[in-house]
């Protein structure tokens, strides 16, 4: 299966396919480095989230497999990955990988940790695990994080925050 590419008009063409995906208890697991540009957008995607979605949000940064019980004692139905990918898109572009994509490698600089939570969370848990790569533009130690992957980031967890939404009455 070929990852989805989610251009221009994302927000629209992938507003279903995200909420299928995210179907049930979600947990959204952001990876990366904020010190390195780009590569920290699951990071940066998970403090732009901070109280405003009903989803156990956790930041993985660069070792997210230090979270691998914690997430199964939690029994979410889904796991999303949001972390840099670079398969050769437009910086701030969105492939969504599905499970076998990520364990196949080539979704993030992260991939062989990954892999293994993936298998982990399916076998120990029967959590769907589902990846949401961003295109980094740069990814150098102090770089800062470019302007498409920020404006990506702004309008991903504003789709995000009201696809899963807190209940009504939450305090969180």
């Amino acid at each position: 299966m070929r990852p989805k590419a989610v251009h221009a008009g994302w927000r629209r063409l992938t507003a279903k396919r995200l909420q299928a995906a995210l179907a049930g208890n979600v947990c959204i697991l952001g990876v990366g480095n904020r010190l390195r540009g780009d590569d920290g957008a699951g990071s940066w995607l998970i403090a732009r989230l901070a109280g405003k979605t009903g989803a156990l949000c956790i930041d993985g940064g660069v070792a997210p497999e230090n979270f691998a019980e914690h997430i199964v004692r939690l029994r979410p139905d889904v796991v999303l990955l949001v972390d840099a990918a670079d398969f050769g898109g437009r910086p701030g572009e969105l492939r969504l990988f599905e499970a076998g994509q990520i364990q196949g490698g080539g979704f993030s600089s992260h991939a062989p940790s990954l892999a293994m939570l993936c298998q982990y969370w399916t076998a120990a848990a029967r959590i769907r695990v589902v990846g949401l790569g961003i295109q980094p533009r740069q990814a150098e130690a102090g770089s800062g994080l470019s302007r498409p992957v920020a404006k990506t980031l702004n309008t991903l967890a504003a789709l995000l925050s009201g696809m899963l939404a807190p209940p009504r009455g939450s305090t969180s």
